[in-house]
């Protein structure tokens, strides 16, 4: 018999594997969802193979099969410099700007470019409409939204008979950073609003994760309401006393450009003699099994690659782990932090969230972070530089904070464990559907506090 209980139905094309938040987004606001009373249901990427690995009471599909679907968006993730219509043809610049940009779009793979992208996700998007037998009483969530699919979701729709749907989509990569022009901040906004109208008369939710990022939408013209980024409960632990003080940094997240990547090697050079040798810290990362000479410096490759070969590296200074680690083994890592270490690159998350930091701050970690970003902003909002973590302005400045931590670190993590408490009140996946209007199953009116 069918399920009478109201259904969230999320779609995200960038889930292609069980690394990564964006899994750990959608099972969050799942779970959330669950508890508020409805049934749930995701369409992840169709190259997913994760299924094993995904917690059984979860209904996950493989299906969409466009791939990199932000390579196309106009915000700094993209690659996009134009307004496009439904169709994926060039309509925002001027007569040069649209020319450029139509001679750019074929340099790239037939099944990558634009127009085929658009075609390929609102052909999938409807079929799972079909497939799912949606209605008017369902919700649709788009996990991760950006303005390019919009444009897909309006070309769905617009061709989709269908009732009016509730939909919400949830924004989380920065529209412009200094160097955006204000003509492209501009065409984003037009882009974004005119698939909004093509979307009529859908019920369509925008949200941002942060609330700089709800400012830059509305800089361009675009109503978003700022919700928390949900997070996984875990309950900070006291860390056991032992003759070795040596403390472990997690460096979490495959390393990406936007993560640091370029970083590393100094980051490694830095602390390698005053901090890893001496016996202060261990090094623990993330890093592909391919791929990872560049990001070590050449004088450290072979400890690295012993680290590698060891059953058990407590003993070394590096500890390895996958890019790709099951959740419930990517958390046992995370719980075993002291200290949790971010490169990031400033201007990519000025307005953009992170997951990591969030799970740091829920274990009551200490952290380390980059200024002018939202990542010092947190730091600044739980007490100030000194409180749960430090802030830098250059890799130069981490081995004297180190140090610091070194020497503060019980007064550190004992607010960083106070301040654990309120993320996991704000930060759960039910308080970020609620405070996206989506109401515990069978509330019909009314508002609700967080």
């Amino acid at each position: 018999m069918p399920s009478k209980r109201p259904r969230l139905l999320l779609f995200d094309d960038n889930i292609r594997s069980i690394g990564g938040h964006f899994l750990e987004l959608a099972t969050l606001l799942m779970q959330g969802a669950s508890e508020l009373g409805y049934e749930t249901k995701l369409a992840a990427h169709g190259s997913f193979r994760g299924l094993d690995a995904v917690e059984s009471n979860l209904d996950v599909q493989p299906a969409f099969h466009a791939r990199r679907m932000v390579h196309w968006s106009i915000g700094v993730d993209g690659h996009s410099h134009v307004e496009r219509n439904l169709s994926g043809k060039n309509v925002g610049g001027t007569r040069l700007q649209n020319t450029l940009q139509s001679l750019r779009d074929p340099l790239v793979r037939f099944d990558r470019r634009p127009k085929t992208l658009l075609r390929t996700w609102a052909e999938d998007f409807t079929r799972l409409l079909s497939q799912w037998d949606v209605n008017s009483s369902d919700t649709i969530l788009i996990n991760t939204a950006d303005d390019f699919v919009l444009l897909a979701l309006a070309g769905a729709l617009s061709r989709h008979l269908i009732a009016p749907l509730n939909i919400h989509a949830i924004f989380h990569f920065a529209i412009f950073d200094t160097k955006t022009s204000e003509d492209r901040k501009r065409q984003f906004g037009n882009q974004v609003n005119r698939s909004l109208a093509a979307l009529a008369p859908h019920r369509i939710h925008l949200h941002a994760t942060t609330t700089s990022l709800s400012r830059q939408l509305a800089e361009v013209g675009v109503d978003a309401s700022p919700v928390p980024y949900p997070t996984r409960y875990r309950s900070p632990t006291a860390r056991p006393q032992s003759g070795d003080d040596k403390k472990k940094i997690v460096l979490a997240g495959t390393p990406r450009a936007e993560k640091g990547r370029r970083v590393i090697p100094a980051m490694l050079s830095a602390i390698h003699d005053p901090h890893l040798v001496s016996g202060n810290y261990r090094m623990s990362m993330q890093m592909p099994a391919k791929r990872w000479k560049r990001m070590i410096p050449r004088a450290l490759r072979e400890q690295y690659e012993a680290a590698r070969q060891l059953h058990s590296q407590n003993e070394s200074l590096f500890e390895i782990k996958s890019s790709d680690m099951p959740s419930t083994e990517y958390h046992r890592w995370l719980d075993t932090a002291d200290v949790g270490l971010f490169l990031y690159e400033s201007e990519r998350y000025v307005a953009r969230c992170s997951g990591v930091l969030l799970e740091m701050f829920i274990r009551g970690i200490p952290v380390i972070v980059p200024d002018r970003c939202w990542l010092a902003d947190q730091v600044r909002a739980a007490g100030g530089d000194g409180s749960v973590g430090y802030i830098f302005q250059n890799i130069e400045q981490l081995p004297e904070l180190l140090h610091q931590l070194h020497r503060d670190y019980e007064h550190v993590r004992w607010q960083s464990i106070n301040h654990a408490m309120a993320i996991a009140k704000r930060h759960r996946g039910t308080n970020t559907l609620v405070q996206m209007g989506i109401r515990p199953a069978g509330i019909q009116s009314g508002r609700m506090a967080s």
